[in-house]
This record gives structure tokens, sequence and C-alpha cells, in this order.
């Protein structure tokens, strides 16, 4: 047969072409949804699609930074106050003149006017995530439920997560998918030993130091951890993280006479160096969706104790790779630090096993493939 005349088919010039592919999320400071869409677009298959991220502020910050250096662009739409109605204007405005293909949006604030603008442009796959449980209110579980119809998929961060907005939220459960954090393990592989990192980061080096990474925010509930420092001797408490409750916390070290045991060290871009200088990594937030810092501490070989709540069972195997405990419960967190503490044997193994559980089944690579996928088989049932 001739090939001379061969016009190929408008199915066969897409799967040539790149997919265009837009992130909306509500803002680009260091958080839990920001390192997961910042990994997403680290490994994504840029031969496949072309990404542009979009958020509603704080588009100048650490992770914006970090997604522009992967050349990748970062539009800010300048909102200063929420549901600013020039801002969903911007929107509207940039997705009826872009169209991309695929519009994957992150957080609440975003889901809602991506599900809403995604539709009334014309996009074909629109794709929101739900990452927290028990954190929304009532109008807010409304409105979501209301907005679901425009959503092809929405992307759960845990099972428990998708069990819960299905549960209280109303989304119907053929619409989730659960598609678990991942970390770049390797990045966890070549540690300095526990004594070089705390002689380079100026820490106690005889001392037993429990840890944390976590946003110094009220759901962290580092109060607790704090609370049960007081209760153990010789125990330093290392907490990185920033935060609007960082005042507060403080006072409440000074009131318990922790001044000179807990160490506030903010925001750092050596996460991993941090965790190689602790004995137990330690979590006592209110809610989980998939803590990113419990996947890390894994990864760096540490023993876990973290409150049982939200997708953190579906990661710590009490018993196995660390211990869980109720929510705010100092009594309850300082008898599982205590029981660790006076077990190296048991504190080794489970660094061990954590470490294996993450290269398993919490891979950077393994989220990122189930998200293409995604991508992949939508595309599909939409015939582009």
């Amino acid at each position: 047969m001739s090939t001379s005349n061969y016009q190929p088919t408008t199915a066969q010039i897409n799967a040539q072409a790149k997919i265009p592919l837009f992130h909306l999320i509500t803002e680009l400071d260091i958080g839990g949804a920001q390192k997961a869409l910042l990994r997403l677009l680290t490994h994504l298959d840029r031969d496949r699609f072309s990404p542009t991220v979009i958020c509603l502020y704080n588009g100048d910050k650490a992770v914006a930074q970090e997604i522009r250096a992967l050349s990748i662009p970062v539009i800010d739409l300048g909102m200063t106050a929420k549901w600013r109605l020039d801002a969903f204007w911007r929107l509207y405005r940039l997705l009826r003149r872009e169209r991309p293909t695929i519009l994957h949006t992150w957080m609440f604030h975003a889901n809602i006017p991506g599900r809403v603008l995604g539709r009334l442009t014309g996009i074909p796959i629109v794709i929101s995530s739900e990452r927290t449980m028990g954190q929304e209110s009532r109008w807010r579980y409304r409105l979501n439920r209301l907005t679901d119809p425009l959503t092809d998929r929405v992307v759960c961060v845990s099972q428990l997560v998708a069990d819960f907005v299905v549960a209280e939220v109303g989304i119907p459960r053929h619409k989730t998918i659960v598609i678990p954090n991942g970390i770049d393990a390797q990045a966890f592989e070549h540690l300095p030993t526990k004594q070089k990192a705390r002689v380079d980061l100026g820490l106690p080096l005889d001392s037993t130091l429990v840890g944390t990474v976590a946003r110094l925010d009220p759901v962290k509930r580092l109060d607790v951890l704090l609370q049960a420092t007081a209760l153990m001797d010789d125990v330093h408490t290392v907490i990185v993280g920033a935060g609007p409750e960082r005042e507060s916390l403080e006072a409440l070290s000074e009131r318990l006479g922790l001044a000179d045991r807990v160490h506030f060290v903010g925001q750092q871009s050596n996460v991993p160096e941090w965790l190689a200088a602790l004995d137990i990594f330690a979590l006592t937030s209110d809610w989980e969706g998939m803590s990113n810092a419990i996947l890390e501490a894994m990864a760096a070989g540490l023993p876990i104790v973290a409150t049982a709540v939200g997708g953190t069972p579906e990661v710590v195997v009490d018993g196995v790779t660390g211990l869980l405990v109720p929510p705010r419960d100092p009594d309850a967190l300082t008898q599982a630090i205590t029981r660790l503490l006076r077990d190296p044997d048991l504190r080794r193994k489970m660094g061990r096993a954590g470490r294996e559980r993450v290269q398993q089944h919490f891979s950077v690579e393994r989220m990122v493939q189930q998200t293409q996928s995604l991508y992949e088989q939508l595309l599909a049932k939409k015939g582009l």
C-alpha cells in the first residue's frame, strides 16, 4: 500500500504530542501537598506531559522556586484574601486561553474553583485531590459534594482518607483512587553517622534525641510532645519546622522547664542530616492524611512513635516499624518512647523494617507511576 498520501489520525497525533497538564494548588509554601507535587513533577515523564503549575498565592516561596528550577512555569494568581473574585477571573481567563488537556487540583481552595472553572472552560479531564480528613467544616463538605460531579476522579492520599470522603463527604466510591505519598528513598542511603550529624548540627552528643519534622501548627499538637519530654529525664527534643505556633510552643517549653532540652531549629533544607542525628522520630498530630515526615524518618532508619490517626496506621505497622499511641495522650507517648529507649535492639530492628517498608510500598517511583497511569486511563477513556 502506498504511504505517500498517508495522514495520521487525530489519536495518533495526540499520542505523539506532549499532553498539556496543569496543576492548580492553593499555595506553594512548604507542606505535605507541596512536597508531593514537587516530587511528582521532578519524576514526571516530560516526553509525555508538559506541566504548568498555578497557585492562588505564595508563588515566591521555596517550593515554587524548586519547581521553576525544573524549567516548569509557575503562575501566581496573586490572591491576597480567600475567595477574591479577581483571582478566579484570572484563573478563568488563563484556563480558557491555554486549554490544558488535564487539570489536576490540590487542596480544598484549589479543588472547588478548579472543578467549576475547569468545566466552564471545556477542559476534558479534571482531577481533584483529598489529603486530609476531619479538618473541614460541614459547609465545606457540602460544597465539596456539590461540585464533585464536575471532576473525573478524586485522588486520596490514603485508604482511610478515601473511606472518610465517601462516608462523611458523600463522594461516590467509584470516583476515588488511593495514591499514597512517595519519597526518594535513595536520598537517605548515605547519611552521616549519628555522632557526626550531631557535631555538624551542634546537638548534644551523649543525650537521647527524640525529634520531629512538622509545620508548627495546632493540628500537629506539639504541645503533647513537649509535655511528654517533661516526663522523661535526659531526653532532648529536636523540632524541625516553622509555623504560627512557634512562639506559644517556646513559651510552653519555658513553663515546663525545658529551655535547655528542647531545640527549635526552624525550617531546614537538609532534613536527612537532622534525621540522622536522632534516636527516635515522633509525630503527635491530631490528623494526618499521610505524613511525608514519617516516610522520610522511616527511610532514614528511625523507629517511629506516632498517633494512630488518619493514614498513619497504613504506614507505621504497630510493633513492627514503630509504636502507635492515642492522640493528645502525653502519658501514652512517654511510655512508648521510654519502651524504645530501653531496648536498643528493638529500635534498630524497627528502623530496618521501616526502611524496607518505604522502599517497597512508598517510593516516589511508585507514586509517579500510579499517577501517570491514572492520567493515561482517563485520556484513553476520553479518546484523547
